[in-house]
């Protein structure tokens, strides 16, 4: 099966309706933050790409599922400083679209109000550490950031801030880039039965 590229490349993607798009840049292989520690639940064989960020899992938790509205949700995990976001202000008309192109990916992840109420970025919090945003316009649920003491990660020495970005937001030259699929599950526990036999079957014993 083969892995990502080892070179840099791009990836894009956003809401359904545009209002909030993205750009991923991801740096050659020797730039990117190396994952640490071995998946507890490999998905599919591992790689030395997949050995470093960016980290595509398989997420069955309950909060996870019902907020995509799907069975499952894979995220595409990687350093904030390798996106950029591009959104559509509230006051553009269909003559002059003005976009706002923000410096700090952060800044969109966990928007000021000022921002919510000028763009269409939304912000709903699923905890009191689960921070995501979804368009206000279309209802996308777009990204999930944990900003929880306990996240070793988040220090400079491992990945630095990072953040998770729905796969299913992709645009689709980019979710077919070859590589492009998870690695690894998480939450297993809280996988729904048949979506487990799916995964490990094939679907053959439903």
């Amino acid at each position: 099966m083969p892995s990502l590229p080892s070179t840099p490349f791009e990836v894009h993607g956003g809401c359904f309706c545009t209002a909030i798009t993205y750009t991923i840049s991801i740096p050659a292989l020797e730039s990117r933050p190396l994952l640490r520690e071995p998946p507890r639940r490999p998905f599919g064989p591992q790689t030395t790409v997949s050995d470093r960020l960016p980290l595509i899992s398989i997420d069955h938790c309950n909060s996870c599922r019902r907020v995509a509205g799907g069975v499952i949700q894979v995220w595409f995990i990687c350093p904030q400083k390798w996106a950029s976001f591009s959104l559509l202000s509230q006051s553009a008309n269909s003559e002059a679209e003005q976009r706002i192109t923000s410096n700090s990916t952060a800044d969109v992840l966990r928007p000021s109000k000022e921002l919510e109420e000028s763009t269409f970025v939304k912000r709903f919090d699923s905890s009191e550490h689960a921070h995501r945003i979804f368009c206000g316009r279309c209802g996308t649920p777009l990204s999930f950031l944990y900003s929880g003491d306990d996240d070793e990660m988040v220090k400079e020495e491992n990945w630095g801030p990072h953040f998770d970005v729905a796969l299913g937001t992709f645009d689709r030259e980019s979710a077919e880039i070859e590589g492009m699929r998870p690695g690894r599950q998480g939450w297993y526990k809280e996988a729904l039965p048949w979506v487990k036999q799916v995964l490990e079957e094939g679907g053959k014993s439903l």
